[in-house]
């Protein structure tokens, strides 16, 4: 008697023959790959040095205007008015003579000690360039000893180390690199300090010398005006004196001759006379006095004011030369952090890309070993349904046969399946131990999912984890890591024997395959 088809199955059926006229992915078996994106300080932002160097703003002092010196002039000369005499008894008087005259002195010989600008030089201590030449003396003769480095590098050294050490590259020329950097970072504060304290050193000793040589020539000159006065005193002292004794000696005379004289209008106009020729004779010498102070203290005037103006110039050139090298140490300071804060930002995001790369290609290895194994399992289940459709027809085929033919017929079924399973069973695991116990000769092998793109599941261990096909991707081929592409996940192992799974100084997973079998 024909079995009826139960609703279960024809709705089995149904479905089934939607799903060969329109097949669909099973939902999740679809593989969705993650583009990668910039992701965050993966872009430069570091700002470039000025393309023009900046200058010296300071505006170089200008020489001040020399002072006009007022001439002193000499004085209104004496004036003499003459005595007109009246006719009287004619008396000859004896004659004075000349009147001495009185030379002004005057100083003809050189300034006993003139005032001479002094000059000051840079020397190479005064500059960061000579104190980092001394700097780099002290580190390579500390290297070449074997000695530990200066105090003040040390630190630097240890902070590089230390940081280099954190992300793994202690080793590496990375690590040399940012020590060196360190230290020349260091170096470069403490040289600009040193050289700084030598400048000062120098302007202070080039100040303290030129106001000695002023001070020193003020006294000087001051003690030649000194000593020029005294003579033109003592001049003027004995030419009185002189002048006096003939006075006295002539009043004597004509006093004797006097008495001779018939007219005393002669006695008048003689002493009249006399009187105008000794007034004649002391206001020249006061003309030619009050002419040569005047002169010297014109000459002193000008000597004051030359002295000034070079010391102002002098200053003037000193200080733009001063501010010119102060504003290209600064450009070059700034030039050099520029550079140094470009080459940090440049490996900062290289590193950043590389990262991202790497994690980009762990998502979509994730995603791909995901979709796989969704699919899989939708296999698995389609088979089953297929077997339970295969066992349903036979069973109803062989349904009109009798008991004995059903039942015997069922348990050869059951007998034959059971044992193609097993011979399937034994021949899979016999290749896969075959296949593993091939690696245990390497002992450790790369099997970082990290590394693998493609990865497709083929079979399950004895153990519970899966056996993959994979193929390297660029990262792997970047580090040089070649080998068999068929084996286990690192990541995955962790799991059952994490004792077989290893970390690489470099950071990445590696697996003892001959540990897989305890």
């Amino acid at each position: 008697m024909a079995r009826t088809v139960s609703a279960q199955s024809q709705a089995i059926q149904q479905q089934v023959g939607g799903l060969v006229q329109n097949p669909q992915l099973p939902q999740g078996a679809a593989v969705n790959p993650q583009m990668q994106q910039i992701g965050q300080n993966e872009l430069m932002t570091t700002p470039g040095a000025a393309p023009i160097a900046p200058q010296a703003s300071t505006t170089a002092s200008q020489a001040p205007t020399a002072p006009t010196a007022t001439a002193q002039g000499a004085g209104t000369s004496a004036t003499q008015q003459a005595i007109t005499p009246t006719t009287a008894t004619s008396m000859t008087a004896a004659a004075a003579g000349l009147a001495p005259q009185m030379t002004a002195a005057e100083h003809t010989t050189p300034l006993t000690q003139e005032a001479v600008g002094q000059a000051g030089t840079i020397t190479d201590p005064a500059t960061v360039r000579g104190q980092l030449k001394d700097i780099t003396t002290d580190i390579e003769n500390a290297l070449a000893a074997g000695s530990p480095l200066p105090s003040f590098a040390r630190g630097a050294q240890k902070m590089a180390m230390a940081a280099m050490a954190q992300r793994g590259l202690s080793a590496s020329t990375i690590a040399a690199d940012a020590v060196a950097e360190g230290v020349l970072r260091a170096s470069t504060q403490i040289a600009a300090a040193d050289a700084q304290t030598y400048k000062d050193m120098i302007f202070q000793n080039l100040n303290n010398r030129q106001q000695a040589m002023m001070t020193n020539a003020q006294n000087y000159f001051q003690l030649d005006v000194q000593n020029l006065s005294n003579r033109q005193q003592a001049a003027l002292t004995n030419t009185q004196i002189k002048q006096s004794f003939m006075l006295s000696d002539q009043a004597a005379t004509n006093a004797a001759r006097q008495f001779n004289a018939t007219n005393q209008q002669q006695t008048d106009q003689f002493f009249s006379q006399l009187n105008a020729s000794i007034q004649e004779s002391n206001s020249k010498r006061s003309d030619a006095m009050n002419q040569f102070n005047s002169a010297e203290v014109n000459k002193l005037e000008a000597l004051n004011t030359n002295n000034a103006v070079a010391v102002e110039e002098a200053n003037a050139a000193r200080r733009a030369q001063i501010e010119q090298f102060n504003a290209g140490i600064q450009d070059q300071r700034d030039r050099f952090n520029v550079e140094n804060q470009m080459i940090v930002d440049q490996s900062n995001v290289e590193w950043r890309r590389a990262i991202n790369t790497a994690n980009t290609a762990e998502i979509n290895a994730a995603n791909q070993i995901n979709a796989q194994n969704q699919l899989d399992l939708s296999n698995y289940a389609m088979n089953a349904l297929w077997q339970q459709w295969r066992d349903e027809a036979s069973w109803a085929q062989t349904e009109g046969e009798n008991a004995k033919n059903r039942a015997h017929n069922l348990a050869i079924a059951a007998m034959e399946r059971a044992t193609t399973f097993d011979i399937m069973d034994e021949q899979k695991k016999a290749k896969l131990l075959e296949l593993l116990g091939s690696f245990a000769v390497g002992m450790w092998a790369t099997s970082d999912i990290r590394f693998k793109t493609n990865i497709i599941y083929i079979g399950q261990h004895t153990k519970g984890f899966g056996i993959y096909m994979w193929q390297w991707n660029s990262l792997a081929n970047l580090l040089g890591i070649t080998g068999p592409t068929i084996g286990v996940l690192a990541q995955e192992l962790l799991s059952y024997i994490p004792k077989a799974v290893a970390r690489h100084p470099q950071g990445y997973l590696q697996v003892n395959y001959s540990l897989l079998g305890e």
